[in-house]
């Protein structure tokens, strides 16, 4: 049987706190609340949880907006081109690896904006292993 929390409001305030959890400690404490109080938690909540993890993986990279759907991932870079990020090692290390592996990774400008795309992301596992692959 699949775990849901029927309470709305209840539910909602989960949400909220997780949204506003910023470093891994808080989220594994997070995460063993949740555990301890409804007990183990199905792949749908672990996989919600993992989300947190990705966005800040994406953030570290220089993503101000990261999409899954249609099994691609898409990753909007910082909009301002003058940012010291695309000075920076992290930047300089990205570009260095699409230019290794140009058919897994595809960059474009599109609307004044720098976007990686990323095919056949399944899970959110996968994208980010992906990601982890761009910090070099």
């Amino acid at each position: 049987d699949s775990f849901y929390i029927s309470n709305v409001a209840e539910r909602m305030d989960l949400y909220r706190q997780l949204d506003q959890i910023e470093n891994e400690n808080a989220l594994a404490s997070f995460e063993n609340q949740l555990k301890d109080r409804f007990g183990p938690l199905p792949p749908e909540s672990v996989e919600l949880i993992e989300v947190v993890r990705l966005r800040w993986l994406a953030v570290s990279l220089g993503f101000e907006k990261l999409l899954l759907k249609g099994r691609k991932m898409i990753g909007y870079f910082i909009s301002d081109p003058d940012s010291d990020f695309y000075k920076s090692l992290v930047f300089g290390t990205i570009l260095t690896v699409i230019q290794k592996d140009h058919r897994q990774f595809r960059m474009k400008e599109g609307n004044n904006r720098l976007i990686l795309t990323i095919d056949n992301i399944e899970t959110v596992y996968e994208a980010k292993d992906k990601l982890l692959l761009l910090k070099g």
